[in-house]
């Protein structure tokens, strides 16, 4: 069965972006509007490049450059490694440890419909990590059942041949089964 989820499904699709003529500066105050930590650089219509705090930190604050007078143009990161939506979370991981980015843009026929970062990626495997778990726990708890009631000790629950809950219940011929139900059996056999 196929458990790997499209990026359609978890990628963000209100996308900051910013021109490459714009200044650092008035990139800082959108990116500070939206509360995000990065920009999607556009030339024409079509996303070129992308500049993150990281890059602001590195190639402005770092090198003493006076934010009103950079432009992303100057200190995106550029060429743009893209997604489409409909490619897989596994094989984005892959290519965004190999390529040692932590965000994509997503592409779908050419046109700009979201990014994905390595959080969202995260976010999800952690949820699917906490389902995966809880059903590990469930078939423990079974498991525990059977093995107390192959060493014939005592469980609680539903008979399997009555239907009625039993505080003694015990394994007879490879079922749960109540007192009252283990003396018919035996009374059969």
């Amino acid at each position: 069965m196929e458990t790997d989820v499209p990026v359609r499904e978890v990628m963000v699709r209100d996308v900051v972006k910013g021109d490459v003529s714009l200044t650092v500066q008035e990139a800082v105050r959108i990116m500070r509007e939206y509360d995000v930590d990065s920009i999607i650089v556009m030339n024409n219509g079509e996303p070129v490049g992308i500049v993150t705090e990281g890059d602001i930190l590195d190639e402005v604050v770092k090198k003493d450059r006076k934010p009103s007078e950079v432009r992303l143009g100057d200190i995106m990161t550029s060429p743009l490694f893209t997604v489409s939506p409909d490619d897989s979370l596994s094989d984005v991981a892959r290519k965004m440890a190999a390529l040692r980015i932590r965000k994509m843009p997503v592409l779908e026929d050419g046109e700009l419909v979201g990014f994905v970062s390595d959080m969202d990626i995260l976010a999800i495997n952690t949820e699917m990590n906490s389902i995966l778990t809880e059903l590990l726990e469930m078939n423990i708890g079974r498991e525990i059942m059977r093995a107390s009631a192959d060493t014939e000790e005592i469980s609680q629950g539903i008979c399997e041949k009555c239907g009625c809950f039993s505080s003694d219940l015990r394994m007879r011929d490879g079922m749960m089964l109540c007192d009252s139900c283990r003396d018919e059996t035996e009374e059969e056999g």
